[in-house]
């Protein structure tokens, strides 16, 4: 009995004891949110400081613990979202004089950039300053920063103005030493995914397709360098090539920057040109805290929602927030058909595509909700491939000039691990099939023909019809859809000129036009689908996943690229809608 007691006794302990960590923990965190979401007070002469580090993200996030997870991340808290239309909120506040714009060591894409570079010239007509300061600018944090009034850089500081370069990294040197193999088959002459673990070298085809968007990218950002400069693009993209901006007094001789000052020498300056005089403080407001939640506009019951679409596409639910799941993605778009509320989607597209079969599943579910109500796509710094599938059958496509897209094409890599299990590990297995198509595929033994000949049909019928939807979609002559695309990548510029999209425009003209066919004068933009918060992806199945990633990818470092890509051919199975390479421009 008395033992009895005691369990008793030591079970309610337990209980007590959890219930009061968990209140304890519970009054932690709330202390911690209640500090974090106090928005500072926006004084009068107000200047935001806007700091783009590293990736830039299409989407912020309202969840107030972010900044603490996102604290040590190669990955800004302040959402492409979040700048627009926190400039748009700034542009109409009367205590807001100037943004003070830092982009150090800005690593997002070239659209993303194209799409702040835009509002802050918007931004400017308002006649408010923008006014722009970095140790170091990287080619594309210079290019956003050229359209600011004046552009500071440090006095040792480094403007990495050198010219453009597509750089794709090569693997079969790699595979070779392990003992691995991969038999490839695909659709479309510049379908190059498989370059890369094949090959030592790019093709003629691939060489040819990554010196036309590379050209392109680099003489529409010229020209529009030069504009703001007040330099004949000829020279600026002279400046460029040759390297002679090399150092912080050179890039001033050649009129790229308009001084050479330290921070505080800004911060001087920024004093005068907020508050008409010499002053000893600057009201110095943060971007990212000012501009929360100021994507969540409009008014009334009507809604436009914008649906985001980033990372690569997979089969499944995306259960740690990153990259597109066609279940979950497929339920998003289901659930804004059946909201009579939401009256228009826009579709913001930035993934390098993936799964085919993926793919496929949330076109369909796109083709729906077509047919229900409008359907605009944006297309973000690359939606590419599979990126494109699952937008072409939107009413209308809006991209950026520097936006990465097309690649329509088809591939499937499947492991030949046969030399790795012999020579190296000295594995082999035995089969006794009921028929030759019995065994799909063993790790010791090459593919056979009638498996090579399956693969490749089955690659050559999804070609099929992705050609068929991309030109039903844009309304396109087959025959003239495929001769743009057999895998070819193109900038948002040729893509315009070749039919696969509409116009020009970022994310806010995707809006408006969503407005315009809905026939709506008062509306809000919701954005789906529902972000994961900081503790689920922490504490949730989620973030065990991402915690093991990241761990990887922090113990690899520079290794990690070609380790992920190994992972991914064992991993392979089925057939991909993907761009040939991770695009890095520098």
């Amino acid at each position: 009995m008395g033992f009895l007691k005691n369990l008793l006794a030591s079970i309610l302990g337990f209980f007590i004891g959890m219930v009061l960590f968990i209140v304890f923990f519970a009054i932690i965190i709330g202390g911690i949110v209640s500090v974090i979401e106090e928005k500072p007070e926006i004084k009068k002469n107000t200047v935001l400081q806007l700091t783009l580090t590293g990736d830039i993200p299409d989407r912020a996030t309202d969840d107030p613990l972010a900044d603490i997870a996102l604290a040590n991340e190669d990955l800004s808290s302040v959402g492409l979202n979040a700048i627009l239309f926190g400039l748009d909120k700034a542009a109409r506040d009367e205590k807001i004089k100037g943004v003070y714009l830092r982009t150090d060591l800005y690593a997002g894409s070239m659209g993303t950039a194209e799409e702040i570079r835009q509002k802050i010239l918007e931004f400017r007509k308002t006649g408010k300053f923008v006014v722009a300061y970095s140790e170091i600018f990287s080619d594309a944090g210079y290019y956003i920063a050229s359209a600011c009034d004046k552009v500071y850089l440090n006095t040792k500081g480094i403007l990495e103005f050198n010219g453009y370069a597509g750089q794709t990294a090569l693997y079969k040197g790699l595979l070779d030493k392990a003992g691995l193999e991969v038999e490839v088959f695909k659709a479309g002459k510049y379908k190059s995914a498989v370059e890369p673990f094949i090959q030592n070298k790019m093709s003629d085809a691939n060489r040819e397709q990554v010196r036309d968007y590379v050209f392109s990218l680099f003489g529409y950002c010229m020209k529009n360098i030069g504009i703001s400069r007040g330099i004949d693009s000829s020279v600026v993209a002279n400046i460029a090539n040759q390297f002679k901006a090399s150092n912080a007094s050179l890039a001033l001789q050649y009129k790229l920057i308009d001084g050479l000052k330290y921070e505080d020498e800004v911060e001087s300056e920024l004093i005068m040109l907020s508050q008409g005089k010499d002053g000893k403080k600057l009201n110095k407001s943060d971007f990212g805290q000012y501009a929360k939640g100021s994507w969540n506009t409009g008014e009334g019951d009507d809604k436009i929602a914008i649906i985001y679409a980033s990372g690569e596409i997979n089969m499944g639910s995306n259960e740690s927030g990153n990259g597109i799941g066609s279940t979950s993605l497929a339920a998003t778009l289901k659930k804004a058909r059946l909201d009579s509320h939401i009256k228009a989607v826009v579709l913001r597209v930035n993934s390098p595509g993936g799964s085919s079969h993926a793919s496929d599943i949330i076109a369909r579910e796109i083709e729906l909700l077509r047919e229900a109500k409008p359907v605009i796509a944006s297309f973000g710094g690359v939606a590419a491939s599979g990126g494109y599938y699952i937008a072409c059958l939107a009413d209308s496509i809006f991209t950026q000039p520097t936006s990465i897209t097309g690649s329509i094409g088809v591939f499937a890599m499947i492991p030949n691990t046969s030399k790795m299990y012999k020579e190296k590990l000295g594995l082999s297995y035995e089969t006794v099939p009921t028929g030759d198509y019995a065994v799909t595929w063993r790790p010791d033994e090459p593919l056979s023909e009638g498996m090579r000949r399956y693969f490749q049909g089955m690659v050559n019928d999804i070609y099929n019809d992705f050609t068929g939807i991309v030109a039903r979609g844009r309304h396109m002559d087959i025959e003239s859809l495929k001769q743009i695309a057999e895998g070819h990548v193109y900038t948002g510029i040729y893509a315009r000129n070749l039919n696969l999209t509409d116009a020009y425009g970022g994310i806010q003209r995707a809006i408006t036009s969503a407005a315009s066919k809905a026939k709506l004068k008062k509306y809000r933009v919701v954005s789906m689908p529902k972000q994961k918060s900081t503790l689920e992806l922490l504490f949730g199945k989620a973030g065990t996943v991402d915690v093991k990633e990241k761990w990887i990818k922090e113990e690899l470092g520079a290794l990690h690229l070609p380790y992920a890509e190994i992972k991914r051919i064992m991993d392979s199975r089925g057939v991909f809608m993907r761009m040939p390479y991770d695009l890095k421009i520098q």
